[in-house]
């Protein structure tokens, strides 16, 4: 990866320490190319300014790296507010934990990209990919 003179260069799987760790950083440079935690992060960010931003929103969205091949890059953040959601919701007296199970594997599958019931097909129109046992997992991402 190149880097700009002046930068701090953190190397994958590291941790910031020490003296680091209190560093402000006003900007941090991501590789859109070769790292998918960074169109994450770019999907993430045109979904947080689209009510504020929207020509931000459309621009980051229409780039060639706004574009996943599945239907999002966060499918863990997706997960994590769904379950989220259901505990929240399992307090209440009406809560039908069935029924939230079955939009959890049902999320789960669109998520992974996994063919419609009865059909070879996902939702956006391509053919899944991605384990069935991995899509079914209760944890998020």
């Amino acid at each position: 990866m190149f880097f700009r003179t002046g930068s701090i260069r953190f190397p994958p799987g590291s941790r910031l320490s020490g003296a680091s760790r209190s560093r402000d950083l006003a900007r941090i440079e991501l590789d859109l190319a070769r790292d998918r935690h960074a169109r994450a992060a770019m999907e993430a960010y045109a979904d947080s300014c689209e009510a504020e931003l929207p020509w931000l929103s459309e621009v980051l969205r229409k780039s060639r790296f706004g574009r996943p091949e599945k239907l999002t890059n966060c499918s863990s953040t997706v997960l994590r507010a769904f379950v989220l959601a259901q505990s929240r919701a399992a307090i209440q007296a009406d809560y039908a934990h069935a029924a939230w199970e079955h939009v959890r594997v049902q999320l789960a599958a669109v998520l992974a990209g996994l063919p419609r019931a009865g059909t070879d097909e996902t939702l956006d129109g391509t053919h899944g990919g991605e384990d069935h046992a991995d899509a079914m997992r209760t944890e998020p991402r």
